[in-house]
């Protein structure tokens, strides 16, 4: 059976030996892939990180090395990070939802049937602010996020390491 030169062999313009480091993790068939990974760590990095860790934490530790340069190549700016402050805004709406929902669940068991023959009037109200706040606080996020991007920073009190998920109050 005759051994199919590995992405990174191929960039290298290497022969790809049976016992290739790089070859389980960029096959042929994933150039543009490892094209990615190159061009943020560099081969000498890769090398280095699967000869640092043990053979069992080889595949986890490349598939972060993947994924960080797959976030790099769609947004050269934020990479994950934006993706990171994207999902921790979504599980903190959703978890805000889910406390509205146990609120309501809680008010409709505690009121018997009388409950749920009152009009809900006031909760329709409740609904449709905290839909303008949920939309409130999402059109600021992404105001943050494009100035973030863009360097662009409004107040003073702004400036903050943008690595820093606690003081965006995302965890």
């Amino acid at each position: 059976m005759k051994h199919q030169t590995c992405a990174a062999c191929r960039f290298q313009r290497k022969k790809c030996t049976q016992d290739c480091l790089m070859a389980p993790y960029f096959p042929a068939t994933r150039f543009q892939q490892f094209l990615n990974a190159h061009k943020l760590f560099g081969v000498g990095k890769i090398t280095k990180t699967l000869n640092s860790v043990s053979p069992q934490q080889r595949s986890s530790a490349m598939y972060s090395v993947k994924a960080e340069a797959e976030y790099r190549a769609r947004d050269p700016v934020g990479g994950c990070y934006n993706e990171i402050k994207s999902l921790l805004w979504k599980i903190r709406t959703t978890e805000d939802e889910l406390r509205r929902v146990h609120s309501q669940l809680y008010m409709f068991r505690a009121g018997g049937e009388n409950a749920m023959a009152q009009p809900l009037d006031g909760y329709e109200y409740n609904v449709v602010q905290e839909l303008e706040n949920d939309s409130q606080l999402h059109h600021q996020l992404q105001q943050n996020i494009v100035q973030e991007q863009s360097g662009v920073v409004e107040n003073h009190q702004e400036q903050r390491n943008v690595f820093d998920l606690r003081s965006d109050g995302m965890l």
